[in-house]
């Protein structure tokens, strides 16, 4: 935002005003004022309340005509590599790719000396086996540099990889990976013998093999704004504000109104030619008035907050306390729609520096609902805040609730758990969000309990990523009383939750990351719950890859549609404006309606030069939201640097209200510090109070009934779908990506392989569940391989009967009345599969048939040298086999990874080479149907080494089937298969991880 330099000092005499002045605060031209009276003689004049607006203006058109919200060429993105910037981050990004390359036309055929390469900070080892390749004219290619795999960077050590080429004429350089893979590097610079510092590749044209969604513009040029068109537009909207007033304002009196039109009518009358900047801004004015008499802003006063934003840039970690920074407090804005707008301070009684996020205001605006921690400067820093011991109680954030003028404030939750993001429930108790979650496998009424008796219980962590010095601890929906008791954790969910907001049907709308066996960048999605956690079903996005995340979303008043903030994956929460329509579907563009065009979907589409955030809805048209300048007119840091750098730059968010058919319109902002988080200040009717269908004292079980399992499978045929596999999803107990190290990606599910279910002639199953435990379902042929996988995750609540119409059909049909045959009988119990499938482990699974079929031919030693390079023993077997065939079971896994959905009969032992080979028969060795099953369970699970992520998560497993023994009936085996069950467990009880 381009503010004068004199506003620096406004915000430091405000801030210190706040700690000494009563409660209400002068308006905000007197604090203006008031910043002036200290200053030096040579200090400017501070910019008033009239030049405030008029920046804001400037730079909303500024960023209308700089749109980033564009198609880009694979030249754009590859001129980042010889841009100059050297900065740690990607200057280009291909797409996952076979052989993918970049390279730089040097303008003419000339003797090289050397290139030097500087590598990307963030997975440097991609790069570790990059050719160099040399070209006279662009067709014809020679190799002339094979790296060796040695480790090089760049940016972080000043110690790029330098390759030496005795002169070799060439007028095209290439960078080529041999493999399938990423290639990404920051920057490639290339010397001749004639002058040893210029770079011959700087600002030579580039291009590469292909696009990924980091890949962004490194050239283009930001048009000017055309004042004259510009203009026209604000009239014309004038003109529609004016006609759409009621006869009746009292915001407008009808001389007013008069007036108005009369400054119009002068404007309009003006020759196109004299429209400019002046015009513009005068245009503005009029604009402003009418828009503002807006009888949807029938309230006085504005809940706001001030914050800095934290320092890591990530969706999650902006809502840990360790990343806090202090500043800010809530606030009454009063006379916002005049020019003297006065701020009340609510947080006066917080003395210690802290944050403040997400406030809500109670139905009969009397209490205000927020979160604080106090700001710790030391623990950003902090090596292991793995262990809570050095994490002070207060440095995670906690709810607390006040009274709308400030007083009888009351801290609402405990311990060293980060609880944010309260809402009040029409049936007044409290949904909110917290890492309560933690490591349990049935989460719940008992495992919410005992994080009040237990205030350092250990949390769950995301599978992409962190650290001991980075723990991303996972939170998750809960509700409690006002006072704080009945803690319940309504979600079981092994990932994160963000952002609750109470519908007009009384249920909660939330987003909710699913990446089981997928991609974790674009798997953000909209969901729905009642407020006792049951009837959780997904709203939008379940396959959708843009944008990357849909957060804070919220009902539309008198409407079925919801406003959410398209948002990125590694970034704050803000973003474009976006507004869905449920009734349209559940995937893709048609459901969506960008709201605000200007900025792009952040991350996935580039990085926009302005955001939207917290919009509350005040009509499908109308919004307060806040919105700012986040991003730079030339790019900025990228990669590790942006995620602690760009919260630097987005301290300018202030409140506005918000057209969509039109403006943008500032109410507030404080240049130094956000401003976020309107709500009005006026009583709400309630939504409607959901009965609570969850019996959570009662037996911890649920049900489901699938009507027709075929519903979605394409072209498989009826009959050819026996049982449903069910798989738990355990959460991940340690912070370290790939820690340990269970499977074939890098941010593997835990898993644990319940058994299987009936499916009956019609496609329909009706069977019993532990509740409070993530799922996942495989649809099974008669030979008990996968057809189809779910690529998300369902659960029950206890006494729940969870209803499904069919195999990922259309989430807008509905189940027919007809009856189905599984509810002609009890429900189902579950059948257990083999040792080895609960808990998951491939050494109690897996191991035990090959000692006793394979071993003896494929050990080192044994007569058969071939056959004794594939080593099955124990130390090597699960290697072996997992790299077996084309496709191998890695190559299989990594590409459903990368598809992110499911295709009917492409399962992983359906399509195995290695399962076909073992089915077939193998020299003398022909595995019998148990033996095969284990085979199949296996790799339908994502050839997985282990499902479970410590020895305590294992016995926790182990507890969970002892306590569902009512659940669970013994698996029955085949007839062939009975003997070998005792040797193949015992043969498996000594083998231990």
């Amino acid at each position: 935002m381009r503010w004068l330099p004199s506003l620096g000092r406004y915000a430091n005499a405000q801030t210190a005003f706040f700690r000494t002045a009563p409660t209400v605060l002068p308006s905000l031209v007197v604090l203006l004022a008031l910043c002036a009276l200290p200053a030096r003689a040579s200090s400017p004049a501070p910019a008033s309340w009239r030049q405030l607006i008029e920046a804001d203006w400037l730079a909303y058109e500024e960023t209308l005509v700089a749109t980033n919200h564009v198609a880009i060429l694979p030249r754009d993105d590859a001129a980042g590599g010889c841009d100059g910037v050297k900065d740690g981050g990607p200057g280009f990004h291909t797409e996952k790719q076979s052989q993918p390359w970049w390279q730089v036309d040097l303008g003419k055929l000339q003797p090289l000396a050397r290139v030097v390469i500087w590598n990307r900070t963030e997975c440097p080892e991609r790069a570790y086996s990059l050719q160099l390749s040399l070209s006279k004219d662009g067709r014809a290619w020679r190799t002339a540099y094979y790296h060796n795999g040695t480790p090089f960077h760049g940016f972080s050590d000043n110690k790029p990889l330098t390759i030496q080429l005795t002169n070799q004429p060439a007028r095209f350089v290439r960078i080529q990976l041999p493999g399938n893979d990423y290639l990404h590097l920051d920057e490639v610079e290339v010397f001749g013998p004639a002058d040893a510092a210029k770079n011959l590749a700087l600002h030579r044209p580039a291009n590469q093999s292909s696009l990924s969604v980091w890949s962004k513009p490194h050239k283009r040029e930001t048009p000017a704004v055309d004042w004259t068109r510009r203009t026209k537009d604000v009239l014309a909207f004038c003109d529609r504000l004016l006609a759409e007033l009621p006869a009746q304002n009292p915001a407008l009196t009808s001389s007013e109104q008069s007036a108005l039109r009369n400054r119009l009518t002068t404007l309009h009358a003006l020759p196109a030619s004299r429209y400019g900047k002046p015009q513009y801004l005068e245009a503005r004015w009029i604009q402003r008035r009418l828009a503002l008499a807006n009888p949807l802003l029938d309230f006085d006063s504005i809940l706001v907050t001030k914050r800095v934003p934290g320092s890591f840039n990530h969706m999650s970690d902006q809502y840990y306390g360790w990343w806090s920074r202090p500043g800010g407090g809530i606030y009454l804005l009063k006379g916002f729609k005049t020019e003297e707008p006065v701020l009340q301070c609510l947080t006066g009684a917080f003395r210690d520096p802290g944050s403040f996020l997400r406030p809500a205001l109670s139905y009969d605006a009397k209490k205000v609902l927020f979160a604080w921690c106090k700001h710790y400067p030391h623990l950003a820093a902090e090596n292991n805040k793995l262990d809570k011991a050095n994490v002070p109680e207060d440095a995670f954030y906690h709810l607390f609730e006040m009274n709308l003028d400030g007083t009888a404030v009351r801290q609402l939750t405990h311990g060293k758990y980060d609880d944010f993001d309260g809402r009040y429930l029409p049936d007044d108790r409290i949904v909110f969000l917290s890492t309560r979650r933690g490591q349990f496998i049935q989460a719940g009424l008992d495992s919410a309990s005992q994080t009040l008796t237990q205030a350092d219980l250990p949390d769950c962590y995301v599978r992409c990523g962190g650290g001991p010095e980075r723990p991303v601890a996972v939170y998750t929906l809960h509700t409690m009383q006002r006072d704080g008791t009945s803690l319940c954790a309504i979600s079981p969910f092994e990932m994160f939750e963000w952002e609750p907001s109470v519908a007009n049907d009384g249920g909660i709308l939330y987003a909710r990351w699913d990446y089981i066996d997928r991609d974790n960048m674009p798997f953000m999605s909209l969901w729905t719950t009642r407020p006792d956690g049951t009837g959780t079903r997904l709203i939008y996005k379940n396959f959708t890859r843009i944008p990357h995340c849909v957060f804070e979303p919220r009902s539309i008043p008198n409407s079925d549609k919801i406003i959410f903030t398209a948002s990125g994956h590694h970034s704050q929460t803000m973003g474009s404006l976006v507004r869905l329509d449920p009734s349209a579907g559940t995937e893709g563009a048609d459901p969506i309606t960008r709201l605000t065009p200007e900025v792009c979907f952040p991350e996935v589409e580039g990085w926009p030069l302005s955001s939207y955030a917290t919009p509350w809805p005040l009509s499908e048209r109308c919004y307060l939201v806040s919105w700012g300048m986040t991003g730079a007119k030339h790019p900025g840091p990228t990669g590790w640097q942006r995620w602690h750098a760009l919260p630097d730059r987005i301290k300018e968010m202030g409140v506005c209200w918000f057209d969509a058919a039109g403006q943008l319109e500032p109410l507030y902002r404080d240049p130094e510090m956000s401003t976020m988080y309107p709500i009005p200040v006026r009583p709400e009717t309630p939504p409607p109070v959901l009965a609570a269908q969850a019996k959570l004292d009662g037996p911890q079980e649920g049900r489901f009934l699938l009507a027709d399992v075929y519903r979605g499978l394409g072209q498989v045929k009826r009959g050819d779908i026996k049982r449903l596999r069910i798989v738990a999803v355990p959460p991940k107990t340690h912070p370290t990506m790939n820690y340990p190290s269970i499977g074939l990606t890098h941010d593997d599910p835990g898993k644990c392989v319940l058994g299987t279910v009936p499916v009956e002639a019609d496609g329909s199953a009706w069977f019993r569940v532990p509740s409070g435990v993530t799922l996942f379902f495989q649809a099974l042929n008669a030979q008990g391989l996968a057809v189809q996988t779910m690529r998300s995750a369902s659960y029950t609540q206890p006494g729940e009967t969870v209803g499904c119409i069919g195999c990922h059909e259309p989430r807008t049909q509905t189940a027919s009345a007809m009856p189905v045959l599984a509810t002609s009988r009890e429900p189902s119990r579950i059948t257990l599969g083999p040792e080895g499938s609960w808990p998951l482990r491939f050494d109690r699974l897996i191991q035990p048939i090959l000692d006793q079929q394979c071993v003896s031919c494929h050990a080192p030693g044994a007569k058969d040298a071939r056959a004794a390079h594939f080593d099955l023993t124990a130390a090597k077997s699960y290697d072996s086999l997992v790299g077996y065939g084309k496709p191998s079971l890695l190559d299989q896994v990594q590409h459903g990874y990368r598809q992110g959905f499911s295709k009917p009969g492409e399962g992983p032992a359906a399509t195995s080479a290695l399962l076909a080979l073992l089915s077939a028969g193998h020299y003398q060795v022909k595995l019998d149907a148990h033996a095969l099953e284990r085979f199949a369970i296996w790799m339908d699970t994502s050839a997985q080494r282990l499902g479970s992520f410590s020895p305590d998560q294992e016995r926790r497993l182990e507890d969970l089937r002892r306590a569902c023994a009512d659940l669970l009936t013994a698996g029955v085996l085949p007839a062939n298969a009975a003997a070998e069950e005792r040797p193949l467990r015992t043969a498996s009880a000594a083998r231990q991880n």
